[in-house]
């Protein structure tokens, strides 16, 4: 539970930090197939990897706000939004892992929608702004779920990206997850065979994320684009 102590920090940062935010949420799959797949070890080097290079960029360092969920047999907020150090420290406390036996992808999805919401009515209390912010699915296989669950949150993130409201990026890590395409507009989601190719990912989006912070003119966050 969230100390008195860490809600002040947490208000006093929100009120000290003008920069804009750029807010990515990682939502990734944590059953037990993606720890006999490397996968989520892949993801652990490659959030390191990522949080480091930002760290280390004062504009990156004040710009970016990162929040960390996993879904598997239910959804878990690993580190919400917030100062970098605090969400490092989170991680550092609570290391990802992948132990369930299901895939729930819409639960994993509702809480991501759920804390971006929460996330930005806090900045705009303080008259602060967001670039647009991206939803990053990892994945290695189908949602346990019924059709109509995942239907029901994809028919949301379809109306977040047709107002330009949210961008999405998905990764296949395994045999296949059908269930991604629907959280893309075009229905592209990245196959990542090589795991290489992951943490290549993470390299390239701290660099997204350098560049944006650096940017005068405002160009609807960072490119998380390309395809592997």
């Amino acid at each position: 539970m969230i100390t008195i102590q860490e809600l002040q920090k947490l208000d006093k940062e929100l009120r000290e930090n003008r920069s804009k935010r750029i807010l990515i949420c990682f939502c990734v799959d944590s059953s037990a197939s993606m720890a006999r797949s490397g996968a989520i070890e892949r993801v652990r080097v490659g959030l390191d990897r990522f949080f480091d290079k930002i760290s280390k960029d004062t504009l990156a360092h004040d710009a970016a706000n990162v929040c960390v969920i996993l879904f598997s047999d239910e959804p878990e907020l690993v580190c919400d939004y917030g100062p970098l150090e605090s969400t490092m420290a989170q991680l550092r406390a609570h290391p990802i892992r992948a132990v369930g036996a299901q895939t729930m992808l819409a639960a994993g999805v509702n809480m991501a929608l759920d804390r971006l919401t929460h996330c930005q009515q806090e900045l705009a209390a303080v008259n602060n702004n967001t670039y647009v912010p991206w939803l990053i699915l990892i994945s290695d296989g189908d949602s346990s779920e019924p059709p109509e669950v995942v239907n029901a949150v994809a028919a949301k993130v379809q109306a977040m990206l047709r107002a330009g409201r949210l961008k999405t990026k998905c990764m296949d890590v395994g045999d296949g997850s059908r269930n991604l395409r629907p959280f893309t507009l075009d229905g592209h989601v990245d196959k990542i065979s090589n795991m290489d190719v992951m943490l290549d990912f993470f390299e390239m989006l701290s660099r997204s994320v350098s560049a944006t912070s650096k940017a005068v003119m405002e160009n609807g966050g960072p490119d998380i684009g390309g395809k592997y």
